[in-house]
Order: C-alpha cells, then sequence, then structure tokens
C-alpha cells in the first residue's frame, strides 16, 4: 500500500457529494445509561435509574449477550415502565447471539432490544441522540435499530 492510499472496506461507500444537502440533527437526551454487566452486580442499579427518569438503558451483556436471571425482574420493571433497555456484548469483536440459549431467549421475550454487533459506547450515543429525535418508545427502538452509519454491521467478517 502506498503512503497515501485509502482502503475503504465498506461496499456501500459514498464519496462526499456536495450536491446533497446536509441535515443536521443535533438535539441529545441525556437520560441514557450504560450499565456494564458482571458477577454480582446489584439489579437495584437499573431500579435506580428508572427512579431518575431515564428513558433508556444499554445493557454490555457477557458473550452473547446475556445477564443474570437475579438481574431480570429490574430490567421487566423497567421495560414495563416504558424505559427502553437494550443490549450489546462486553466482546470488542463480539456480535449478540441471544437466540442461542435459553437465557438470551429470555431477555428477548422481556423485551430487551438486542443491537447485533453494536459497541456498547455507540449504542449509548446513539440512544441519547435517539430520545432526542423522539420520545415515542415504539419510534426510539426503530431507530435504534436502524443502521445510520456503519455503526451495525451487516455480517461479522472472518479472515
Amino acid at each position: 500500500m502506498e503512503k497515501d492510499e485509502i482502503t475503504v472496506l465498506l461496499d456501500d461507500y459514498r464519496k462526499r457529494n456536495s450536491a446533497r444537502k446536509l441535515c443536521l440533527k443535533p438535539k441529545f437526551n441525556e437520560k441514557a445509561a450504560l450499565v456494564k454487566f458482571h458477577p454480582s452486580i446489584n439489579p437495584q442499579i437499573i431500579e435506580w435509574y428508572l427512579d431518575k427518569g431515564y428513558r433508556g438503558l444499554i445493557l454490555e451483556g457477557t458473550g452473547l449477550g446475556h445477564v443474570g436471571k437475579y438481574c431480570f425482574s429490574a430490567i421487566q420493571g423497567a421495560i414495563e415502565n416504558d424505559m427502553l433497555v437494550a443490549m450489546t456484548s462486553q466482546c470488542l469483536w463480539g456480535r449478540l447471539g441471544m437466540t442461542v440459549y435459553d437465557q438470551g431467549r429470555d431477555l428477548i421475550a422481556l423485551g430487551v432490544l438486542p443491537l447485533e454487533d453494536m459497541l456498547p459506547e455507540t449504542a449509548l450515543v446513539k440512544l441519547m441522540w435517539v430520545f432526542g429525535q423522539t420520545t415515542d418508545i415504539e419510534k426510539a427502538k426503530k431507530l435504534l435499530q436502524a443502521n445510520i452509519a456503519h455503526e451495525i454491521s451487516p455480517r461479522t467478517l472472518y479472515d
């Protein structure tokens, strides 16, 4: 590769086009949180965010997207009270596989939204942006799962 050569790894890359109109949507709602699951985490952390009026929660789960069953009641309570709860993985190159094991399927049944291979920090900022655009929970779910800026890979590549 030459010194000034750029390799684009996207099939749908589009060069900047001055004819396209830029549409900024800079509004954010900071009432979103990121919680990293770990053994012995206190589920009351989830309840605290709900009590403080947070609109959404990104769970950084283990492996394929799991948290301990002892957190399920707090997660269910948050979802029943109109908090959007979504799952990411702690694995850097991880893609969720929440349908592989019962625990992941149970989380989906509770209403936890899987976010494929989106990085947890990206998911948090996107959730803050999503709630800056809408207060409707169903619209927020669709926006969060929409692949707007390549934050979700359509599939995991293996060498």
